[in-house]
């Protein structure tokens, strides 16, 4: 018999205590972690939120999450390291957070160093910048403003709907256009291009409607759209890295363009993906600690070895 989570009139149930009770609490929650960022000075706001989540995070069920994939993209590490690298993502996970509210300053105030800006230039028919959820990942954009580029981007909606404005925030700093995922977002790449933005993106979420990737040796859904528009038109697909170097500093490393195949068959487009994700591998393994290790990257069904 099905449980009462199981009907459609439970889970309308669901949806709707949700909204009414949980979202307002996440919403009053997100508020007040933002103000008291905000108000204080960068560094402490970094620290703190950083020691906060240090804390909390191990008590969540992300943690486990976290730890199942480190053990499965990362077998042969040892168990001591493992419990450091994870405590060491909350911290940096924590001072993403803090470091939110100041981070359209964080260029003028220095604490940003970058590589490659010469890779940037002289892209008047847009360019596709691909990165991953590592250090403060927030932080790669600004290598494009700072060459004088408009920033566009792709979201997936908050299940919050009480915290868009997060999004608009966010995307107010870049100045460019802003696609939600999927249909949109595959039009909206079309036309970022045409208006000669620079589309950044962050491939190392699973992605339902892409292809089976190698990751870690593991296939992973990944998203392709970008690899296949680059190949077609000949766009520049360029690598953007940002690493903590230490606290609130940090390096953002732009890439010179990959080589594309001249064709985009399935072929040629798996081979360009699976690149892209021998690269983000290695960036993962130089600084696991930094990487966002709770995504669902593999899905929910894999298991990692005993």
């Amino acid at each position: 018999m099905a449980s009462l989570r199981d009907t459609e009139w439970g889970r309308a149930l669901v949806r709707n205590v949700r909204r009414i009770f949980i979202w307002p609490l996440e919403a009053a929650l997100v508020v007040l972690i933002f103000g008291a960022a905000r108000l204080l000075p960068l560094p402490v706001a970094s620290a703190a939120m950083g020691g906060l989540f240090a804390l909390i995070g191990p008590l969540t069920p992300w943690h486990g999450r976290a730890a199942r994939n480190m053990k499965l993209a990362l077998p042969d590490m040892a168990e001591a390291k493992r419990r450091r690298v994870l405590s060491g993502m909350w911290w940096n996970l924590g001072r993403v957070i803090g470091e939110f509210p100041h981070i359209h300053r964080m260029v003028g105030l220095g604490r940003i160093e970058f590589e490659g800006l010469e890779n940037l230039r002289g892209l008047d028919g847009g360019a596709i910048l691909v990165g991953a959820h590592i250090g403060n990942w927030e932080l790669g954009p600004y290598a494009a403003l700072k060459e004088g580029h408009k920033v566009a981007a792709i979201y997936r909606p908050l299940n919050n709907q009480l915290l868009a404005w997060l999004l608009a925030r966010r995307q107010a700093n870049y100045g460019g256009d802003i696609y939600r995922k999927g249909r949109e977002a595959a039009l909206g790449m079309v036309s970022t291009l045409r208006k000669g933005q620079v589309m950044c993106l962050l491939v190392d979420q699973q992605l339902r409607e892409g292809m089976a990737v190698p990751f870690f040796g593991h296939p992973a859904q990944t998203s392709i759209s970008h690899v296949k528009l680059a190949i077609r038109k000949q766009v520049p697909l360029i690598y953007m890295r940002t690493i903590r170097l230490s606290g609130c500093r940090f390096r953002v490393s732009i890439s010179p363009p990959l080589a594309l195949p001249g064709q985009d068959d399935d072929g040629s487009v798996l081979a360009m993906a699976t690149e892209i994700n021998r690269t983000i591998e290695g960036w993962i393994r130089e600084t696991p600690e930094q990487w966002f290790w709770p995504h669902r990257r593999w899905g929910k069904n894999i298991q990692p070895p005993s």
